[in-house]
């Protein structure tokens, strides 16, 4: 069985040379292999050749300009496209979303412990356990936490991607604490590390 190996930033960065048949003539191109990926990408995800994405730069080109540049320029957009589209799938409302559809009581935390989304189901499992909380949002005079470091419930989460974690929580209100268990999932989130915390018990 091969096992792809992880491409290092130093392999990445090296200039390879290609022969790419365009238009029945053999060009010969020097580009970073960062670059040469982007395009290999491209084309894969337009079910066309690399052939294909080289002459419709050297079309877009007119006879001016420079062609390896040109090529720069457009796995560069390519990159900057993905980048765009996985922050909109990775924004706060999709974690928010995942939250919201759970049954089962759910809440997103962030590493300074702040809860940034939670659904009907947590906020009616805080108040069955604090009578006397009404406040909304449950974040109000809440605090809640893991019985272990959010960084350490994080570096196994990626450890294992795509697996749940299970962890104890706390939640405090004023003097008031509850406890109990919960699965423990990684959000989408671009920028930060969040956990979510589905509620069993």
């Amino acid at each position: 069985m091969n096992v792809m190996q992880p491409t290092s930033s130093a392999d990445m960065s090296a200039l390879r040379f290609r022969v790419v048949t365009v238009g029945g003539q053999r060009r010969g191109i020097k580009l970073e292999e960062i670059y040469w990926s982007s395009l290999s990408e491209l084309a894969a995800r337009r079910s066309c050749k690399l052939a294909d994405i080289i002459s419709e730069c050297e079309q877009a080109l007119d006879g001016e300009g420079n062609l390896t540049a040109r090529l720069r320029y457009v796995a560069t957009s390519y990159l900057r496209e993905q980048l765009s589209g996985a922050r909109e799938r990775s924004g706060l409302a999709a974690v928010a979303g995942q939250v919201r559809a759970c049954p089962s009581p759910a809440f997103a935390l962030t590493g300074d412990k702040r809860i940034i989304a939670y659904n009907p189901a947590f906020l009616t499992f805080v108040q069955s356990r604090f009578l006397r909380f009404q406040s909304s949002p449950p974040a109000q005079g809440l605090r809640l936490s893991f019985d272990v470091q959010f960084a350490e419930l994080v570096d196994r989460l990626k450890a294992s991607p795509g697996e749940p974690q299970p962890a104890g929580f706390t939640i405090g209100i004023n003097e008031h604490v509850t406890r109990g268990r919960l699965s423990a999932a990684l959000a989408s989130l671009f920028d930060q590390d969040v956990v979510i915390g589905f509620i069993s018990a």
